[in-house]
């Protein structure tokens, strides 16, 4: 019987300074709902030409192994050191030394509770590894932003505008005296850039203001270059446009010394520019942008990138959509997801250096998901979902790089009839994991943010303890089963209906039952004589912790 606590893994330091760049850092997509369509064909040649028949875009492969999944979104967000993290919810998760991936709980003090119900998001973070900023995002009917700074190994809460409620950072980058800049946006204060030191927030040098523009553009995205330069994507109104109503979208540019910005409208596909940017990243001390333009009734991908003196237009991607994730390699080559009509997107790959810029269809391999536990918010208890009979066709949301040379997607993962699941996986190049992460989901995140508050015991009628966790054991070493065979076998009685799950609590990975309080109450007697017989030291306590496996003597 297992009887000590596992070691505790050994982490690394606190995050380093983390900055916008070849990745998707707003909050994660939702799951797609549209209805289905036919995916293109994958891992053949294109057939032959008849006649004057165009030929189809080349299919390729890249080898990518899953190394995280989620029941729910996943975010990709590169550090200022060229490491890739992943956020599930609030909860970030990050490679260890063994090229697993690992999420801590303890990552979690400080923030409000994650209600699953509300299902709040990474949108971005930023700042360096002793002081970082984290902004979490909250859509649907009653959309609401929140600001954290990490000092001491735990987050606070943060105020970025007192005197206009409801301001937020909405994107950040790295400055290059190791700070982070960050893009103030929302509540009654106009848009501003501000400098996030050890201080706390001030006004920064580089500012919204550009002499050729009659009001202030609005910016939506930022990035910072190794040099200095600052880049910000915005959509803004010429001097010169005649009464025209609407807005031009391009970059504002700043020196390493600017105080105001130049302003460049961003070349136009078939006369026409995107209304906003998706994706603005850094690229080898230049800046990639993407989107998408409508043409006709259709919407077309849009790439350009900056070579230092201006703005080229690469040719689009031969498929309908905008692009909203990019990421550069050093062959070069340039990758781009193209969020199409319907739940399967695509990623493609063009060689923009060579003598043949054509893009290619790049093939992502289907994933295998694992039976998994997770909260019903709608029944309010723990379920399970049995392992997918087959595997399932990844639809990429986001691409990024690390500076090992790996290539990471996150992607949403579809049924075999080509609808979206519920499911997200994370893929990447390079050395293999020895098996995905599963992340926890919202419900998870909730219990793990409870379990760190202080224990307390639960009491009859007390209406605020409505679930009790009753630890019996906690975890040595891996088992195939939950719970040891003479326990199972101890709760396949009077106790069948209960839940024995293997959960991680404290930091540790424990065996105990998940219970209702009434259901303790009425079966409290017979667990302590199962935990007497079974010479187990058990402990009730009011909450659930995060449930990584389940069992039930009636199924």
């Amino acid at each position: 019987m297992p009887a000590h606590p596992s070691p505790r893994p050994a982490r690394t330091a606190l995050l380093v300074a983390l900055a916008l760049s070849a990745c998707d850092t707003h909050a994660p997509a939702p799951v797609k709902t549209a209805a289905p369509t036919k995916s293109p064909t994958v891992g053949t040649k294109p057939d032959a030409a008849l006649d004057d028949e165009p030929i189809g875009p080349r299919t390729i492969k890249v080898e990518l192994q899953p190394v995280a999944t989620r029941r729910g979104p996943i975010g990709l967000h590169r550090l200022g050191d060229g490491e890739v993290v992943l956020t599930g919810g609030v909860l970030l998760a990050r490679a260890a030394s063994d090229n697993n991936l690992a999420q801590e709980t303890s990552w979690l003090h400080g923030l409000q509770a994650a209600e699953p119900e509300a299902s709040w998001q990474v949108r971005a973070i930023g700042g360096r590894d002793d002081d970082l900023w984290l902004t979490v995002a909250r859509t649907g009917a009653d959309p609401a932003h929140r600001v954290y700074r990490r000092r001491e190994n735990s987050w606070a809460p943060h105020e970025p505008d007192p005197s206009a409620p409801g301001a937020y950072y909405m994107d950040y980058a790295t400055w290059p005296d190791g700070d982070a800049i960050a893009l103030l946006a929302g509540g009654d204060g106009a848009p501003s850039l501000v400098v996030l030191d050890d201080d706390g927030a001030r006004p920064a040098r580089p500012r919204l203001e550009v002499a050729s523009l009659r009001e202030a553009p609005r910016p939506s995205r930022v990035a910072g270059l190794p040099s200095g330069e600052l880049f910000a994507s915005v959509a803004a109104s010429p001097a010169d446009a005649g009464g025209l109503p609407g807005m031009l979208s391009g970059m504002m540019r700043w020196g390493p010394s600017d105080t105001t910005g130049i302003f460049a409208p961003l070349p136009g596909l078939e006369s026409r520019a995107p209304k906003q940017v998706a994706t603005l990243v850094e690229s080898g001390g230049q800046v990639l942008v993407g989107d998408g333009v409508e043409i006709g009734e259709e919407m077309v991908p849009y790439v350009a990138r900056f070579d230092g003196t201006s703005w080229h237009l690469l040719d689009p991607p031969p498929v309908r959509g905008s692009v909203v994730s990019l990421v550069e390699t050093p062959e070069p080559a340039i990758f781009a997801v193209v969020d199409e009509s319907g739940p399967a997107d695509s990623l493609w790959r063009i060689h923009a250096g060579g003598d043949w810029d054509t893009w290619e269809r790049v093939e992502l391999a289907p994933v295998q998901l694992a039976s998994s536990w997770f909260w019903d918010q709608t029944a309010g208890t723990w379920a399970s979902d049995p392992a997918p009979a087959s595997a399932m066709t990844p639809s990429p949301r986001a691409i990024g790089r690390d500076d090992a040379g790996s290539l990471w997607v996150n992607a949403n993962l579809l049924l075999a009839d080509g609808t979206a699941s519920p499911y997200h996986a994370v893929l990447r190049s390079g050395p293999a994991a020895t098996a995905p992460l599963a992340l926890y989901d919202d419900g998870q995140i909730h219990a793990a943010q409870q379990d760190l508050l202080p224990r307390r015991s639960p009491r009859a009628g007390d209406e605020t303890c409505s679930q009790v966790y009753v630890q019996l054991y906690t975890v040595a070493e891996d088992s195939p089963e939950v719970g040891a065979p003479e326990l199972r076998t101890a709760l396949a009685g009077g106790l069948g209906s209960l839940l024995l799950g293997e959960v991680r609590s404290q930091g540790e990975r424990q065996v105990g039952l998940l219970l209702a309080a009434d259901d303790y109450e009425a079966h409290k007697a017979a667990i302590a004589g199962v935990a007497g017989k079974l010479r187990y030291r058990s402990r009730a306590s009011c909450g659930h912790p995060p449930l990584l496996r389940g069992w039930r003597a009636e199924g």
